[in-house]
């Protein structure tokens, strides 16, 4: 087949072909190996090496859970199904697709609320956050959403509600009925309530942090230190909920927008796993404390400048930068 000719069934062809669906996997192979790489690193270093994890680090952890699921969950069924001759067994292909689809995607967008509200209590309500509860909010709010993605995985596992991937159409299709139907009218709704929650309380992160008012009860490093780390996690947030809201128009709006195979490839399947593969280096780019201890977890050392002097960096969350006593530099 020429370039032309398969670029042709690519961009044009209502179906895909043989060189389409190798593409197709190759391209889900390479993002889905790096998304879950870094992750099941965040996951594992967040559950395991941050002996004090705080509420956002626990919403975290539980965030690369999800995004974990369905980069794996990628690698395990619709990578296979591409490049395999015939079509997967129909009851798997069921549960794959409620297991990725429903279980593991749901995770983000209900993480994200949780992300937001942390941050909303935090910076509004410091008394009430920093308050010691008999029964932690956090893990109570991950509880009844782990809760809501097991729902979402059962009750669409009956005959005639399945979303199924199907390769033909390089993507994920729900059966004809109208169970699926309402699942999609339902989805839709509780899509656009989150989309409108997160991008409100963004709008309330946002305003807190540039009308920032110091405390005179506290020193100015102490203060610098806390403004700078408050700032970084509204950062990652708010870039959180812009990803969230780009995966949930993708998979609501976008898709249905052209009926063109790659358009509709890149913007379900392919978006799905790259999204939670940006969010991934998101997190660990901007938060400190799950940087340095996916860092720690793997070998690498954790360097902090102060002045022109390098320290190396203690894994810790308390109130400032930890560093040994002898310079490296």
């Amino acid at each position: 087949m020429s370039n032309t000719s398969f670029w042709d069934a690519f961009l044009y062809s209502e179906f895909s072909t043989p060189s389409t669906r190798t593409v197709s996997a190759v391209m889900l192979i390479l993002v889905c190996t790096v998304g879950s790489t870094i992750n099941v690193l965040i996951f594992i270093s967040t559950l395991l090496r941050i002996p004090k994890r705080d509420g956002f680090l626990k919403i975290c952890c539980f965030n690369s859970f999800g995004s974990s699921i369905v980069c794996i969950g990628y690698l395990a069924f619709p990578v296979p199904s591409l490049l395999m001759d015939g079509y997967p067994n129909h009851w798997l292909n069921a549960i794959m697709g409620q297991l990725i689809g429903w279980f593991g995607w749901s995770i983000g967008p209900l993480s994200q609320i949780l992300l937001a509200s942390n941050r909303i209590t935090a910076v509004y309500f410091p008394i009430w956050h920093m308050k010691k509860y008999r029964f932690n909010p956090t893990n109570i709010g991950i509880g009844v959403a782990l809760l809501i993605a097991v729902f979402s995985f059962a009750v669409l596992l009956p005959e005639g509600c399945h979303y199924l991937f199907n390769r033909d159409y390089l993507g994920w299709i729900g059966e004809v009925t109208p169970c699926t139907k309402v699942a999609q009218e339902t989805f839709f709704i509780i899509m656009v309530g989150v989309t409108a929650a997160t991008t409100f309380c963004s709008v309330l992160l946002f305003i807190k942090l540039v009308m920032h008012s110091p405390d005179s009860h506290v020193s100015n490093a102490q203060l610098a230190y806390r403004h700078k780390k408050n700032r970084r996690l509204i950062i990652q947030a708010i870039v959180q909920s812009i990803l969230i809201i780009v995966d949930s128009l993708n998979s609501t709006i976008t898709y249905n927008m052209f009926p063109n195979l790659f358009f509709q490839f890149i913007t379900l399947s392919f978006s799905m796993v790259f999204l939670r593969t940006v969010e991934g280096f998101v997190v660990f780019s901007i938060n400190t404390s799950i940087n340095a201890a996916v860092k720690k977890m793997i070998g690498i050392k954790t360097l902090v400048q102060i002045g022109k002097t390098f320290f190396v960096a203690k894994n810790s969350n308390s109130t400032g930068p930890q560093r040994r006593s002898i310079p490296i530099i």
